[in-house]
């Protein structure tokens, strides 16, 4: 029998396996919105990332799911108004 720790380690293992780290934390996201731990999931999600592993997950989602053409409209407003001298 597994010890309650163990079954989230191992639940988490295979949801990152199926799911990928960013989908995973999407699905978890449900579940602990006002009622969880926010900090911990996200170390039992990261902490074992350097930096350049997170960078290139994230990098790899947003290729795997481009903006949509209403989004990315939204995002070069801004950046014209906000960012550009």
């Amino acid at each position: 029998m597994y010890t309650d720790a163990e079954i989230r380690s191992i639940g988490m293992a295979c949801l990152v396996k199926k799911l990928g780290k960013v989908d995973t934390e999407r699905f978890i996201s449900g579940f602990i919105k006002d009622s969880g731990n926010y900090t911990l999931a996200r170390r039992e999600l990261y902490d074992d990332l350097t930096l350049d592993e997170v960078f290139e997950s994230a990098s790899d989602y947003m290729r795997e799911h481009p903006l949509s053409p209403e989004t990315k409209a939204r995002l070069d407003a801004y950046k014209k108004e906000h960012m550009e001298g």
